[in-house]
């Protein structure tokens, strides 16, 4: 009789026995993935920043974030890209393409770089894991808004967007940027990006061609930071509760082809070349050489006219180009007599004060000399016209 109740007694213990184990095994468990969300390096963050190409919107190379979850094999880098605009110039020019923040796979980035020849290299981001979390969420909220934005290549780089990106996950903490470097204070953001691309002068002239004077505006230095090269200069300066932000440099990609440098024939070359074509036309005036210089001028002009009053493109406000390079020496050609030597002096007169703006300049030095061109060109035509009415007056 005892034997049956202690065997009783057991099978009715046995459910909560196992109740208290699988109630000891949830709590592991739940203890086991806290300490596993809560390590430092459950969450991952970096910069990565590409090489330049040789293809105008990424020969100042590219910057974007590297986001790692270890634990559920999750490898992602988000980039602030435009649509494509290779296929899409005139789109392009007419201010219609879009951007936003978009991700994919870090394998697929690396593989498309690699397969161009591109170059990697990661700075880590030294900021606590709550952080780097609230970085995540940022992003994705971010890609969620989709590709609606105007294409800002001044506004909205891909350095600005990290950096705007860090300082929005940290919040309501800010980072400390510590001293400024002169040449971010001094400079406009058109000088810092014709500095560091002056080893594409084509791609640097095209540039300097589209962008008004809003790339000129005196602005923040933390506005500045609109190129890869200069976040990283900047970041690495920067410190976040003490600490550094960025950590040592790690180049996951190596760099296999070198973009493609000018030949002899840069734009300052061309130009030289037409202004001694403009000292040939003032003594030996042939029609070939001013209708040349003529339709350079009128393309040039009705591009700048175009991008200034009709265009959406942002930065394209209002240029100095438009002064020597407009429609109406086209327009007006039948009563050149008239205007051919005050429009020459004109040109000389805006050489000059171009000319004189070394430190931050408002224009290519290619533009400077074509203006110079054209000045020659319409004085010594002038002159000639002169020269030809006082010969008719004397045959008189």
């Amino acid at each position: 009789m005892k034997l049956r109740r202690f065997i009783a007694s057991w099978l009715l213990l046995i459910p909560f026995v196992c109740m208290g184990q699988e109630a000891d095994s949830l709590t592991l468990a739940r203890q086991d993935s806290l300490a596993i969300t809560e390590s430092d390096d459950f969450v991952k963050a970096s910069i990565l920043v590409a090489t330049p190409s040789n293809v105008l919107y990424s020969c100042a190379g590219h910057a974007c974030i590297r986001m790692q979850c270890l634990h559920y094999d999750l490898d992602v880098v988000y980039t602030y890209e435009s649509e494509d605009v290779q296929s899409r110039v005139l789109t392009f020019l007419m201010g219609g393409l879009k951007m936003g923040m978009t991700y994919v796979p870090t394998k697929k980035l690396l593989s498309d770089l690699g397969g161009k020849g591109r170059g990697i290299t990661e700075y880590p981001l030294n900021i606590p894991l709550d952080k780097r979390k609230n970085l995540w969420q940022y992003l994705d909220k971010k890609v969620a808004e989709g590709m609606n934005l105007p294409y800002d290549y001044l506004n909205r780089s891909c350095a600005l967007a990290c950096i705007r990106a860090i300082q929005g996950a940290i919040l309501p903490d800010t980072l400390s940027f510590g001293k400024w470097d002169d040449r971010i204070v001094r400079k406009t953001r058109r000088t810092l990006l014709g500095d560091r691309i002056s080893e594409f002068p084509w791609n640097r002239f095209v540039i300097f061609s589209i962008a008004g004077t809003e790339a000129d505006r005196a602005l923040t230095p933390i506005n500045k930071v609109v190129l890869p090269a200069d976040l990283i200069d900047v970041l690495q300066n920067t410190t976040f509760s003490g600490q550094p932000v960025l950590g040592d440099a790690n180049e996951l990609l190596c760099q296999t082809v070198e973009a493609e440098r000018a030949g002899m024939i840069t734009p300052v070359v061309v130009a030289y070349a037409l202004l001694l074509l403009a000292f040939v036309s003032c003594f030996w005036l042939r029609r070939s050489l001013s209708f040349l210089l003529l339709a350079l001028q009128s393309f040039f002009g009705l591009s700048v006219t175009y991008l200034i009053f009709f265009s959406e493109l942002p930065a394209t406000d209002f240029s100095w180009l438009i002064i020597p390079f407009n429609p109406l020496p086209l327009l007006l050609w039948r009563w050149r007599r008239w205007w051919l030597l005050p429009f020459g002096l004109v040109c000389c007169v805006w050489s000059i004060v171009m000319f004189a703006h070394k430190e931050n300049p408002l224009v290519d030095p290619a533009h400077i000399v074509l203006v110079f061109a054209l000045a020659v060109n319409y004085i010594g035509q002038w002159y000639q016209i002169r020269k030809t009415n006082q010969l008719k007056q004397i045959k008189r």
